[in-house]
């Protein structure tokens, strides 16, 4: 007894990092909410795997990529920006009648279509700003103008139908931000835009992801940022790091985690062996892979476990005896960070297997082993059915455990 109740306090003195997002919102629930028009000029969040970017003599340059690939969508990124200068001409007039006021403009393509779609939206400042230089009075524009390019595609889908493969719409996105809309005429005179996208597809391929290069889905599990100057020849001219930044000057946008991590910890509870509750515990080694999209705390996971049962007995002189039977189990699978688990009840959808490596007091026979799924409510509980294989196969029950914390 004495040893069940200090294994249970080492493994609640011992309980890792698992604790999933209670209120992170996935973003295919945050693309659902939003009008036709908003899906149509913003992109889905959750497929971008590739965010770049890029300081130009006039601004900046905002690259949102779903994967390695889609860089080749740029290639030509100065004929897109003089075919969208023609395409906007209508409009010039109307934005150069307020100085002051910024405006975004956003331009969609899609490959199948002849026609573009374009929106433009101006914001007025808040109120106006004057610069008195040695009594020369002049209005003054603090706001940034933006220019968007969006380019709808199609990549393979994961599963397959009677017509052969499924195909997924996304869109990728080129952003430019400067002080004056206008201003895009002196980064197409400057002939850099095709070399900065030779450069950051050239250091976005690592080793790695070049053995990947053909699945369409490797960097959705595998994202990655580069901020790059062209104009700066120092060490630090480009930065690449193995998460999405949220912008190129806040660095504290690392995961809590890195993309890929091992943590150490453990649960205890109670399992149903037959018509017998036995107190457990199990210690785990957890390999996690953080997803790409969806909430933040989705991830594959690898985990290694020892299981020990106890079951309490008296022996022949009447003393009270605790008999642990120990499994040792691998688990694989996706938790998620939110009630969701894709056809699985609760937030993890794992399979396991488990194997008897030391047995005491008869309960279970000869070869024994067990499968079993954890269905994953909260951090704090957690409901595993089990179907236990004894006696070298010859006897086959159900089984139930509840872990807790």
């Amino acid at each position: 007894m004495k040893k069940a109740i200090l294994i249970a306090a080492l493994l609640v003195s011992a309980k890792g990092l698992l604790t999933a997002q209670e209120n992170e919102t996935p973003n295919y629930i945050k693309r659902m909410s939003m009008s036709k028009t908003e899906q149509t000029f913003n992109i889905n969040e959750g497929l971008i795997g590739i965010r770049d970017f890029v300081t130009l003599k006039e601004g900046r340059l905002i690259l949102e990529l779903s994967g390695i690939e889609d860089y080749e969508s740029f290639h030509n990124l100065d004929s897109l920006l003089e075919q969208f200068k023609k395409d906007i001409a209508f409009c010039r007039d109307s934005l150069d009648a307020s100085p002051t006021a910024n405006a975004r403009i956003d331009y969609v393509l899609n490959p199948e279509y002849s026609f573009k779609k374009i929106r433009i939206k101006k914001y007025q400042q808040e109120s106006p700003i004057f610069l008195n230089n040695n009594g020369s009075i002049s209005r003054m524009k603090f706001e940034q103008d933006t220019i968007r390019l969006i380019l709808q595609k199609s990549k393979p889908g994961i599963g397959k139908g009677k017509n052969g493969p499924c195909s997924v719409a996304y869109s990728v996105q080129a952003t430019f931000i400067m002080g004056n809309y206008y201003d895009i005429d002196k980064v197409i005179a400057d002939h850099v835009l095709a070399g900065i996208i030779d450069t950051l597809k050239k250091k976005t391929l690592t080793s790695r992801q070049l053995r990947h290069k053909d699945n369409p889905w490797y960097v959705q599990n595998h994202p990655v940022s580069i901020t790059y100057n062209p104009y700066f020849a120092g060490p630090n001219a480009l930065k690449r790091t193995d998460w999405l930044l949220r912008n190129e000057y806040d660095m504290s946008t690392k995961p809590a985690h890195s993309p890929r991590y091992m943590d150490i910890s453990g649960n205890i509870g109670v399992g149903l062996i037959r018509n017998t509750l036995a107190p457990m515990g199990e210690f785990y080694l957890q390999f996690n892979s953080y997803l790409s999209g969806g909430a933040a705390q989705d991830r594959n996971i690898f985990r290694l476990s020892a299981t020990p049962f106890f079951f309490f007995d008296r022996n022949a002189a009447g003393e009270n005896i605790v008999n642990d039977n120990w499994f040792v189990n691998v688990s694989v699978g996706t938790i998620y960070g939110n009630f969701v688990s894709r056809g699985w009840v609760g937030r993890e959808a794992t399979i396991g297997f488990g194997y008897l490596l030391a047995e005491k007091g008869g309960y279970f026979k000869n070869t024994t082993f067990k499968i079993f799924t954890d269905l994953l409510y909260s951090s704090h509980l957690t409901l595993v059915p089990e179907l236990i294989f004894t006696n070298n196969m010859k006897q086959i029950y159900p089984g139930l455990t509840l872990k807790i914390f």
